[in-house]
């Protein structure tokens, strides 16, 4: 059992915040680089090792059955900024604004992914529905598509191919009941209604429902070499003693899924194959072994990625800076089936099923469209014996035979008489987050519905109330969760509360990792804990982890607010954009010019500096009563194609109002537009310069705003009308 003691103190940062620095690329072990960089040159396999050495890029997806208008004004304001995928027509990657914040902002957290608007996925992992879309058009044309998604589970896939193909029945499957109730709670997220899934072991289902599918999907669990940026031991495996048996226990996994697949679907139909690894064996050899039952290669679209000689996807990280992948898509020839071997579905009633009366099924949707402004989808409402109603599948002869292994048999619309909380998941309105995680977590949001809870709450007291409702629930916490948790005792400057939690961590055998150990010592650091700090720093290092850009930034926040400048100057060359920012800001508290210019430098040889980091280096002109310099910076950030923000603006006023050079000030306090910040500085630099009566006029200028004043511009305002000094520049 690990246990960390730190010293005697009272009771995530685990996003990169900015642009981080290049890691050190992966060791690939010689078996890797034989079986699945074979074919790439020298040059070609340095710029993948590259490639891998950096962090992984963020992206979301848009739903086109809950996006609302605004989408991407309502994601900046939260600090996303997005920028197009070129895989997917409703990809984006994510921009996050820095911050000087413990944790950057997450989309867990926004109401826009609480609502089903966006979903967080990988930018290659859109790349099989987005390939399937296109040959789907081609094959089918406008009809309404039969789709088994036989490894759904979390749903990024399934709800994808609810947001862009036309389905009338969306079958998922996942065989852990735990994660099927999860996989059933995001497809009601996203509004999908069409949706039945199933527990059950994938490899049984086309024997259960042969010829049965339009499209099967087989998203197929395999090594995942091609997320080596986000887990760096993915190619480690190589060099176990036991990966060949390993490797042929996937292998064998993979081909009775698809074997399944391929006799689920029907004759003239497609089944799409993809993983999200690398070596050929769980690729093209899959490929080829489902080419000897009769599957004819579908050649996907080149103008995603180019095709291999094969017709199939394979993206590697050097491409796109995204992650790896592979895509293989198949068509099933059309052949005469007997119509007697197509089962007759029983009645309703031997189902267990009562049909709604036509006056019942009118009452049910006017009810809905009164109470939720939301009209029934297509679907045969019933009640069961329970008296609950539900929305069945027309596709009857196909419920009847799964009907064993779902986990309900439709949507419920009716529960005891109410309507539903999965009706209401779906239907979607003008909820809070708050409301949105209620429905989600009775929906059987499970652990991610909780660990939701826990990102978005608003303190440290909240974030462990909502941690202990999740044990209350039998619900198991990973690492994900305490590591949530520490971020909440990290944001709340609770060196001692998280210490607490991370030895809980340690108590019940959750093994904590890089990010664990750099939230916490964030907390120390944001708590003055400095000694706490530096010593899980060292724990962390004597474990064998290695510490990355966020760690070194915790290490010297703790350095930082100790006093220890020097100290925080040895780590100046493991740090990133926020890193730097900070050592900045510290050198502009003293006035060091010469030495905040230079570590903008060195930090603009590895990544650009950002709005913060400008804000900061003119921080230190301003103190260090260089004017030009300040004006300097404020054109350097405009020539970046940087916009200057609140902060910027006070900054530069501030300089100028001690200045007393107040028609500057004025110029920029115009440009900047009043609000309580712009205002309270312009007060103060009329304060210097005795000029009450034109500070009051700012005063009431912003009170006719209906801007309420706080305290920090109330003092200003006095000091301005007294004469006196600001606070600031007494000794």
């Amino acid at each position: 059992m690990l246990r960390v003691a730190m010293v005697d103190v009272p009771h995530v940062a685990h996003q990169a915040t900015g642009r981080a620095r290049m890691r050190r690329a992966p060791k690939a072990p010689r078996r890797f680089l034989a079986n699945v960089c074979a074919g790439l040159g020298g040059c070609e396999l340095r710029r993948l090792l590259r490639s891998c050495g950096r962090p992984p890029r963020s992206a979301l997806r848009v739903s086109r059955r809950r996006a609302r208008p605004q989408l991407g004004r309502r994601l900046a304001r939260e600090g996303f900024h997005l920028s197009p995928s070129p895989l997917s027509a409703d990809g984006f990657f994510i921009n996050v604004q820095e911050t000087l914040s413990c944790q950057a902002p997450l989309l867990g957290h926004s109401l826009m992914h609480h609502s089903g608007e966006v979903y967080g996925q990988e930018a290659t992992s859109t790349l099989p529905i987005e390939s399937l879309r296109a040959v789907a058009e081609q094959t089918f044309g406008d009809q309404p598509l039969c789709v088994l998604d036989l490894c759904a589970a979390p749903g990024s896939k399934a709800s994808q191919v609810a947001s862009q193909l036309h389905i009338d029945l969306l079958v998922a499957n996942e065989p852990q009941k735990t994660r099927a109730a999860l996989l059933q709670a995001n497809l009601l997220r996203a509004g999908v209604s069409e949706a039945l899934i199933l527990s059950m072991d994938g490899t049984r289902i086309g024997a259960i429902m042969p010829n049965a599918f339009d499209v099967v999907l087989v998203d197929a669990p395999c090594s995942g070499e091609g997320n080596i940026r986000k887990d760096p031991s993915a190619w480690d495996r190589w060099a176990h003693n036991d990966h060949p048996q390993q490797l042929q226990s996937r292998l064998n996994l993979q081909k009775d899924l698809m074997s399944s697949g391929w006799q689920a679907l029907r004759p003239g139909g497609l089944l799409v194959y993809s993983t999200c690894t690398l070596n050929h064996e769980e690729n093209e050899r899959q490929c080829c072994q489902l080419q000897e039952q009769g599957a004819q290669v579908v050649r996907l679209d080149e103008q995603l990625v180019p095709s291999t000689p094969e017709g199939f996807l394979r993206v590697w990280p050097h491409w796109l800076d995204v992650e790896g992948f592979f895509v293989a898509c198949f068509y099933k020839e059309t052949t005469h089936v007997d119509p007697a071997a197509q089962m007759d579905c029983l009645s309703l009633g031997k189902m267990g099923f009562r049909r709604l009366k036509t006056s019942e099924v009118a009452g049910l949707q006017e009810r809905v469209l009164q109470e939720l402004h939301f009209s029934l989808p297509p679907g045969i409402p019933v009640m069961d014996k329970e008296e609950d109603v539900f929305l069945l599948t027309k596709r009857l002869p196909l419920l009847q035979k799964l009907l064993p292994h779902t986990l309900l048999p439709g949507i419920r619309l009716l529960s005891k008489q109410q309507i539903s909380k999965e009706l209401r998941l779906v239907a979607g309105g003008n909820l809070s987050s708050e409301e949105w995680l209620d429905l989600y977590k009775s929906a059987g949001g499970g652990l991610g519905a909780s660990s939701l809870s826990l990102k978005s709450a608003v303190d440290a007291p909240t974030a462990w109330k909502a941690f202990q409702e999740m044990k209350q629930q039998r619900l198991e916490p990973d690492i994900v969760s305490y590591n949530t948790l520490l971020n909440a005792f990290a944001k709340d400057s609770d060196g001692a509360g998280a210490q607490e939690v991370f030895n809980e961590m340690t108590d019940v055998s959750v093994t904590p990792g890089v990010v664990s150990f750099s939230v916490l010592i964030e907390a120390h650091a944001r708590a003055g804990h400095r000694k706490a700090a530096e010593q899980a720093f060292r724990i962390m290092q004597e474990l064998g982890l290695q510490p990355n850009e966020v760690t070194y930034t915790a290490l010297l926040r703790a350095r930082l607010l100790s006093g220890d400048l020097l100290g925080a100057e040895d780590l100046q060359n493991e740090l990133n954009v926020v890193g730097y920012t900070l050592l900045i800001d510290a050198y502009a508290r003293v006035g060091n010019v010469e030495k905040a210019e230079a570590a903008v430098d060195a930090l603009s040889m590895n990544a650009a500096p950002n709005l913060a980091t400008y804000t900061a280096l003119m921080k230190a002109y301003s103190r260090a009563h260089q004017l030009q310099g300040a004006e300097a910076v404020m054109s350097r950030m405009k020539a970046q194609g940087l916009e200057p923000n609140s902060i910027t603006y006070v900054t530069l006023i501030a300089a100028h109002g001690k200045a007393k050079s107040l028609q500057r000030a004025e110029e920029l306090y115009k440009e900047q537009g009043p609000n309580l910040a712009s205002a309270t500085a312009m007060i103060g630099a009329y304060g210097r310069a005795k000029d009450a009566e034109r500070a009051q006029g700012v005063f009431d200028e912003l009170c006719a705003q209906t801007v309420r004043p706080d305290a920090i511009c109330c003092r200003q305002l006095s000091q301005a009308l007294t004469g006196a000094r600001p606070q600031s520049e007494r000794k």
